[in-house]
């Protein structure tokens, strides 16, 4: 076949993939009338190989939907092992592209050309991964309609904006809950995401459990397990206010500001997160961003940032370490988060938290009082 546009080979993890060789940008990236491949992504790829890999009931028949070039599917059958691999894609290009991306790998895989949402009403996976482009709600009803219980879903989302609340007028149409525009948007976002899924899977008498969620770049990342509805406890779900201090406090769903309906429980499996390590394969990006969400995952929603703390406290912020260490030296957890580059999450109360800061700012830094709690 002959491509409207010129390809090149990139290699990424254990893939050697060709894609389309046309400009990019940083960022989310622009849609254009070629095959998807945004290198941004590489990230979110890593971490699904590491994921998949150490799957629950060790997956063998995975699709790729929404697949483009190819590259999740390629680098599933390459670094997880799985040896039935399924792709979807309504680009006549990308169908062969994907068949000469598994030649090149020495792969072989089932490769349908068409609507993913009619596919999933005919065929069933192990695991089914949903990357599109933008929001990810136009599927999610014919995923989890469709889902075997139990078996894993894994969902991108890369409208950020509205679910951070830059735009909350489309969360609430897109998402049907009141974002926040704050330093924790994005744990918000991430946590109106999976509130989301989990009604929609009630819809479909189905429950699901996250093994693994987090933030990167410009997405969201989903991984869970779909599980029967009528055998799980409903799904943990409920509203927020954070005052004006930073507190998030739980509240009513007739509250006006509240923030909800979020995800209440945790964004995965303690024990299967401490399970993954990077493989040969990893970038140092991808390792790095593992390490912190290990530390993390069991850790009570929401955090606090050293910058917001010292804005308040009109003083300069410590050093995240000796923040970090004045909290554990009282008998309190505390971890940086993914979320924020200056995040702190612990499981100790406000008035520990102030504390410590006031304890670890640099002397004299702080020309206010602390708020009280």
């Amino acid at each position: 076949m002959d491509f409207p546009f010129p390809l090149k080979e990139v290699v990424e993890g254990h893939a050697r993939l060709l894609v389309p060789d046309v400009p990019r940008r940083k960022g989310p990236g622009a849609k254009g009338p070629y095959p998807f491949y945004n290198p941004t992504m590489t990230v979110n790829r890593d971490l699904s190989a590491v994921v998949l890999a150490r799957w629950p009931g060790r997956p063998t028949r995975v699709l790729d939907g929404l697949a483009a070039t190819g590259a999740w599917g390629v680098r599933m059958g390459l670094e997880a092992g799985i040896p039935d691999l399924g792709f979807v894609d309504m680009s006549p290009e990308a169908a062969v592209l994907i068949r000469m991306n598994l030649e090149r790998n020495g792969l072989a895989g089932e490769v349908f050309h068409g609507d993913l949402r009619g596919h999933l009403a005919r065929t069933a996976y192990d695991y089914v991964d949903i990357d599109p482009f933008g929001p990810p709600t136009p599927f999610l009803g014919h995923a989890l309609h469709g889902a075997k219980t139990p078996s894993g879903l894994g969902i991108t989302a890369t409208d950020t904006a509205p679910l951070c609340g830059t735009y909350p007028k489309t969360c609430q149409r897109r998402y049907v809950a009141h974002p926040l525009r704050c330093e924790q948007g994005h744990e918000i976002g991430l946590r109106i995401l999976l509130g989301y899924i989990a009604r929609v899977a009630e819809a479909h008498a189905k429950g699901i459990r996250p093994q693994l969620a987090f933030a990167a770049e410009h997405f969201f990342r989903v991984h869970l397990r779909v599980l029967d509805g009528l055998k799980e406890p409903p799904a943990e779900l409920g509203y927020y206010l954070r005052d004006r201090e930073g507190v998030f406090r739980r509240v009513d769903a007739r509250e006006p500001e509240a923030i909800g309906p979020l995800w209440t429980g945790p964004l995965g499996d303690p024990a299967f997160v401490r399970s993954l390590s990077p493989s040969e394969w990893t970038s140092a990006a991808g390792g790095r961003l593992l390490d912190t969400l290990r530390r993390e995952i069991d850790l009570p929603p929401f955090f606090v940032t050293t910058d917001e703390m010292a804005k308040r406290l009109r003083g300069s912020p410590p050093k995240l370490d000796r923040f970090l260490e004045s909290l554990r030296a009282v008998g309190f957890r505390a971890e940086r988060t993914h979320f924020h580059p200056r995040g702190v999450r612990t499981d100790a109360p406000h008035e520990e938290v102030l504390r410590a800061f006031l304890a670890t700012a640099p002397s004299g830094s702080t020309g206010g009082s602390a708020p009280s709690s």
